[in-house]
């Protein structure tokens, strides 16, 4: 499922325990996702997925669901 995936690669990106976030988890919360875990994430969709993530896209994303729900758009699914 691609909703357990994109939560497992944002845990991996931004190196924190798998489950330790939810689609209801705030963004600006998780000290750990600053400038470059956004990077990183992005980084990562794009060699997952072949998806790009523009800056003003990112401005829009509060909640982790705001982010799958974007990835989930982008591959079609």
């Amino acid at each position: 499922m691609v909703t357990e995936d994109v939560l497992n690669l944002i845990s991996e990106a931004l190196e924190i325990t798998n489950g330790s976030i939810s689609l209801e988890t705030n963004v600006g919360e998780v000290a750990e996702w600053d400038s470059i875990g956004w990077l990183t994430i992005i980084s990562m969709l794009d060699e997952r997925y072949g998806i790009q993530i523009s800056s003003q896209e990112i401005r829009t994303i509060k909640k982790v669901k705001d982010l799958v729900d974007l990835v989930l758009t982008k591959k079609g699914s």
